[in-house]
């Protein structure tokens, strides 16, 4: 079982899903699915403080009394009621005493509506530079800080449901834009649209992006991409050709209709802004990984490094014919205090400003990377480049004998590189990655692991040679030792009936290398003009 993306928690939370349930067991004892949904609850209880106070503020008070100040009021004549208030009766007409009170409402009703104007709460509603909406994201915030942010006045409606795109930044590493979806009663849609029906284009008309969506808030959905790298445009242009608002899978309503649309991105300013420091630095592992330095690409939204790697021939021969470039790189940048400004897969000590996941591109024997930052301030300060580890799949044979019918009482532990793994049951049963009925071997399993896991190949072998293949479901906790935790945990596929014995083999192990010892310091690039002194704390601190 996956773990649950953002929008199928608030379904989740919403439906009240109880722990005994399929889902629910798996959110219970998943670490990342109960750290998002905290992270939602915080989030809605957030959202019901700020849209639903118990009472109106005392500025909110203020503002109205001020505002009935030149209304004369003298206490009423009956003594009975000493509290009560009254206008002074200087005219005795029930016209001007219904025109006085409706005035006094229409002057709280839009006393009402400029409190609800101000940007404290506007903006954090509509727009997707709203606090929350925009998390740590500083690299957005500056490109708003340089007048980036464009209009291009999307507003398309069918069968009552009306999508607009009022805010868009673009610049040559990202895009990213806020949508609003609301339904015919005017609520708010999120998460209900297939962002692969819209194109990115250059003027060649070459696709450059594909957009996914980034979270947002409850009445702004993010849709972004990062660029293809090299992209040369002075326009782009952004087409949508969506049929459909819902989701098979998730939505309990879809809708199908024409919300069309297509405009066009001016990208001169933010590519005239855009500096581009080189890089020449080498280096070679222990094991025989070289890496090649090549520039970071500073631009009004972020950071972009790229860098390229191959393997010498004695790692290549432990990786033939295996994916090898599905390697993972782990980085950190470091102050000259020794602080963490910026990681990638690191081991949660400081801060990350990485944004989603690295671009690569395999060429020939070489594999092309781009990882993208929202801060890196290597044009304010010194900062030095720090690789940490990598990994890659190598050929490996690790193995464990064991009667399958004695794994229930008697479990065993399967150890190899520094990984261990504990079986604890072995049973038939549906396999839970076919909707229709169909039988595998299930293990109960637990571990840790030193090593990647994510591109590690399984197989069990029964008493007569043949081999089944295993796929691995369950939750995986990231970190310097990586723990997984089996849901049921290994299937073997194709096992109809117990074997009397069995082997658990190894053939690929997603190899963790940490015997590096290279660091150097970038080369101070040429600051944007804007924001030369740019610190994203002054952002998260503003009022």
């Amino acid at each position: 079982m996956k773990c649950l993306n953002r929008a199928r928690m608030e379904e989740f939370i919403l439906e009240e899903a109880t722990p005994v349930s399929g889902q629910g067991s798996y959110v219970q004892h998943c670490a990342h699915c109960q750290a998002l949904m905290t992270e939602v609850r915080q989030e809605q209880e957030a959202w019901s403080q700020a849209l639903y106070p118990e009472r109106l503020t005392e500025e909110f008070t203020r503002q109205v009394m001020t505002s009935l100040a030149d209304v004369p009021i003298e206490p009423a004549a009956e003594e009975d009621e000493p509290d009560t208030i009254v206008l002074r009766k200087r005219v005795r007409s029930p016209f001007i005493r219904r025109a006085a009170l409706a005035a006094a409402c229409l002057l709280i009703i839009a006393a009402a509506l400029t409190l609800y104007a101000q940007p404290s709460i506007a903006d954090w509603v509509r727009s997707i530079f709203a606090r929350d909406n925009v998390a740590s994201d500083s690299g957005l915030l500056d490109a708003r800080k340089l007048g980036l942010v464009q209009n291009p006045h999307i507003k398309v409606k069918d069968k009552g449901y009306t999508l607009e795109i009022d805010e868009v930044v673009v610049d040559p590493i990202r895009i990213i834009m806020g949508v609003k979806i609301t339904d015919p009663h005017g609520k708010p849609v999120v998460n209900e649209v297939d962002w692969s029906q819209v194109t990115v284009k250059d003027t060649e008309g070459r696709e450059v992006a594909k957009l996914h969506p980034l979270g947002g808030s409850a009445v702004i959905e993010n849709v972004w991409s990062l660029l293809s790298d090299g992209v040369q445009s002075d326009t782009l242009t952004v087409e949508g050709k969506i049929n459909q608002i819902g989701n098979e899978y998730f939505s309990k309503r879809i809708v199908k209709g024409h919300w069309n649309f297509k405009f066009t991105l001016d990208m001169k300013q933010a590519s005239a802004l855009t500096r581009v420091t080189p890089l020449d630095q080498k280096y070679t592992t222990p094991d025989g990984l070289h890496l090649q330095m090549e520039k970071l690409v500073r631009t009004p939204s972020g950071v972009r490094l790229e860098l390229s790697t191959s393997l010498d021939e004695k790692a290549k021969s432990r990786s033939s014919g295996l994916p090898w470039e599905k390697q993972e790189l782990a980085f950190h940048f470091e102050d000259e205090q020794g602080n963490i400004i910026s990681s990638v897969d690191g081991d949660g000590t400081g801060p990350t400003y990485a944004m989603g996941m690295p671009q690569r591109v395999v060429k020939s024997d070489q594999v092309r990377w781009s990882y993208t930052f929202t801060y890196l301030p290597y044009d304010q300060k010194k900062l030095r480049f720090v690789l940490d580890n990598y990994t890659i799949p190598i050929h490996s044979d690790g193995a464990i004998s064991f009667t399958p019918q004695d794994v229930n009482d008697h479990p065993v532990t399967f150890k190899d590189q520094g990984d261990m793994i504990r079986l604890s049951g072995f049973q038939i049963g549906q396999d839970p990655n076919y909707q229709e009925k169909k039988v595998a071997g299930l293990i109960s399993m637990t571990g840790t692991f030193t090593n990647g896991f994510n591109q590690d190949e399984w197989v069990l072998r029964d008493q007569d040679g043949n081999e089944y293949p295993i796929d691995f479901r369950g939750a995986v906790q990231m970190g310097k030792i990586r723990e997984a935790d089996g849901d049921p945990g290994f299937i073997v596929e194709g096992l109809t009936a117990l074997p009397e014995k069995a082997t658990l083999i190894r053939k690929v192990t997603d190899k963790w290398y940490n015997n590096i010892n290279w660091s150097f310091e970038l080369p101070k690039g040429e600051p944007i003009k804007g924001l030369e002194n740019v610190n994203p704390e002054d952002y998260w601190e503003a009022p």
